[in-house]
């Protein structure tokens, strides 16, 4: 989905939104289903392995039933705990990993915090020795893109072109709830 800046203020946006936990969880509990199954007749025909490899996997899908809600309900107190802790105007907190910084040296991501706010954007590494803060104003951006990334169920790449024309790359964790902020992003702000 891709918005256009209200005024010529904000940058423009490309979310697409991550497909979410419970996908990711369905799919590998789906996978453990049909191994399961398999090795079972594999091993003898009878109904008993059979009837224990269902109920096996019913306790399985019960667990994750219980703890995705959990998880996803923590993820979101932990982030409600980092707003609540930035000044006011901020609308997003959450540990990202800055690819390609400058000053970094080694061309590994640095890890850290990015913030989004009123101002724009923000990254601060946890060892400032590594990297200085990086800071993007809105106005300094001409687009934002965040994609999820197929190999993790809740992290994203978000993509800042800066005005420019070169990129800042981070690897954001929870992208669901980046994407809903970007998404709205002139409403927030």
């Amino acid at each position: 989905m891709t918005t256009q800046p209200s005024g010529n203020r904000l940058p423009t946006t490309e979310v697409a939104p991550p497909k979410g936990l419970w996908q990711f969880v369905l799919k590998r509990l789906l996978l453990v289903a049909v191994i399961a199954l398999i090795m079972v007749w594999a091993i003898s025909d009878s109904r008993k392995g059979t009837i224990a490899a269902v109920i096996f996997l019913a306790a399985i899908a019960l667990i994750a039933a219980i703890e995705v809600p959990l998880l996803e309900r923590r993820w979101r107190r932990l982030e409600e705990q980092r707003l609540a802790s930035l000044p006011e105007g901020a609308i997003y907190a959450g540990p990202a990993r800055a690819e390609g910084a400058p000053g970094s040296g080694s061309g590994r991501p640095v890890a850290g915090e990015l913030i989004l706010d009123a101002k724009g954007v923000s990254f601060t590494p946890k060892r400032t020795a590594q990297v200085g803060n990086l800071s993007f104003g809105w106005a300094e951006m001409s687009h934002i893109k965040l994609n999820p990334i197929t190999y993790a169920p809740l992290a994203g790449s978000l993509v800042l072109t800066l005005a420019g024309g070169t990129t800042q790359n981070f690897l954001v964790q929870r992208c669901g709830s980046l994407a809903d902020k970007l998404q709205n992003l002139s409403e927030r702000l």
